[in-house]
């Protein structure tokens, strides 16, 4: 398996600890909130190396709440950007920094709220991460 699809299946792995959330390595064809996508990764630089054989990956995970209830969406949503407690993204990423193996290291950059999301005539809150991977296989 490339580099590419272990870190993104690493990332799944580890957002499957979170209790009841809804993880996925792929864009699921229906979403059933709470949701998190991982998204194929950025490479922003093919050039840039940190050594023999290593490469940064950007990949992305989407978090989708429901938008039934303006607050408790709200609410949900921020439970998952925390850096700490039961649905911490953070925190789960920060459980295995390897990825199951498919990483030297990675960690949560940055967390964005996308507000209301639409999907398929569906309304979600939705917010992003950007995660940075330090991933040993050369490209």
């Amino acid at each position: 398996m490339a580099a590419i699809q272990a870190v993104m299946l690493g990332i799944e792995t580890r957002l499957a600890t979170i209790e009841g959330l809804r993880a996925s390595a792929i864009s699921p064809d229906q979403i059933n909130p709470p949701a998190a996508i991982v998204g194929v990764p950025a490479i922003t630089d093919y050039q840039q190396a940190y050594g023999r054989g290593k490469y940064l990956l950007e990949p992305s995970i989407t978090v989708l709440v429901s938008a039934a209830l303006d607050r408790t969406g709200q609410m949900a949503l921020a439970e998952y950007a925390a850096l700490t407690g039961a649905k911490s993204i953070p925190a789960a990423i920060q459980g295995d920094r390897t990825l199951n193996g498919a990483a030297e290291d990675a960690e949560i950059q940055s967390f964005r709220p996308l507000g209301l999301e639409d999907v398929g005539l569906i309304g979600y809150y939705g917010g992003q991460f950007i995660l940075r991977c330090m991933v040993k296989e050369a490209i």
